[in-house]
């Protein structure tokens, strides 16, 4: 579990800048796949690709959003749904708060043992 402990504001005052990188973040990710796929479908005639330096690039910039969530100390559960924990501590035990791509605020968590399925209002 990362060394930050969010408190519900704190996750709240980060979703401003958050989502807008979770939806770049989603959409690069699906756009890479489908670069991918051009490309090898293109490498199997001539062993090239006219895509390899936009795949290349739409990868760094994948890698640099996945860096910024590191930086701040949160977690990516799932890409595409835009699935996020936040730790925390709830009730004095370590928790996740867990924030979902759409949601308004931060209002639920979960235990370090469990996940979305069972995750409760804050």
């Amino acid at each position: 579990m990362a060394t930050k402990r969010y408190s519900a504001q704190e996750a709240n005052e980060l979703l401003p800048y958050l989502a807008p990188t979770l939806t770049e973040l989603r959409d690069r990710f699906i756009r890479a796949s489908d670069l991918r796929a051009e490309v090898a479908r293109e490498a199997t005639g001539n062993g090239g690709s006219s895509k390899r330096a936009k795949l290349q690039r739409t990868q760094e910039r994948v890698a640099e959003l996945l860096a910024r969530l590191a930086e701040w100390e949160i977690e990516l559960r799932d890409i595409e749904a835009g699935l996020i924990d936040f730790p925390a501590v709830v009730d004095g035990a370590p928790a996740w708060l867990c924030w979902k791509l759409g949601e308004p605020r931060v209002g639920y968590w979960h235990s370090t043992t469990s996940g979305f399925a069972d995750r409760r209002p804050l």
